[in-house]
């Protein structure tokens, strides 16, 4: 059972998206480079030191989400269990929530962020900037569905190629409009994905 975010953590929930919303609208209307942090904090009423507390620069107000923890795995099978799934199902499973989390429950406002991304130089250039930390934490989640060591080489190579594969699906589908949509990209990085081990 999912227990409700506090008042505290629902509250801090409310800014980071009006922060992210104000931002996005004065991006939109005036260029991503003419708009300020001040800007933005005057739109959403907070003042900069807020807004720092959210996103530590000016870029991550596009490029950062607050999604919450992965959810709770069940265990892995142990090894030779014919219940175990295939090493591809843990692959398929974690791209799907992959692509999950980075769009988010609002796919229109993701769509309008990604454009942007994929537009403005140093946006793009903050996006690989994250991977790092995208890298690790789906080796984490990678590694507990298929019942290996998060540290191992084939795991750590498994989830660097997933999360470049989820953001070349995410900036293709920003850069053509939509179009087609994630599900048809999402399928066709599978069938690439097939030979994909761990």
């Amino acid at each position: 059972m999912t227990t409700r975010p506090g008042l505290r953590e629902r509250k801090k929930a409310k800014t980071r998206r009006l922060l992210q919303q104000e931002a996005l609208r004065l991006f939109v209307a005036q260029g991503y480079d003419h708009t300020t942090v001040e800007q933005i904090c005057d739109a959403a009423d907070v003042s900069p030191s807020t807004f720092f507390r959210y996103f530590p620069a000016k870029e991550d107000v596009v490029l950062m989400d607050d999604p919450g923890p992965y959810p709770e795995e069940p265990e892995p099978a142990d090894a030779g269990d014919p219940a175990e799934p295939p090493m591809t199902d843990a692959v398929r499973a974690t791209l799907h929530d992959l692509l999950a989390r980075r769009v988010g429950p609002d796919p229109d406002t993701t769509l309008a962020r990604l454009r942007l991304a994929a537009r403005v130089r140093s946006l793009r250039a903050r996006l690989w900037q994250h991977q790092e930390a995208q890298v690790a934490h789906t080796a984490a989640l990678l590694a507990r569905r298929a019942g290996r060591d998060a540290d191992a080489y084939e795991v750590r190579l498994g989830a660097a190629v997933l999360v470049a594969v989820t953001t070349e699906t995410l900036m293709y589908w920003a850069e053509h409009d939509g179009e087609p949509g994630l599900t048809a990209l999402f399928a066709r990085a599978l069938d690439r994905l097939g030979g994909l081990r761990l």
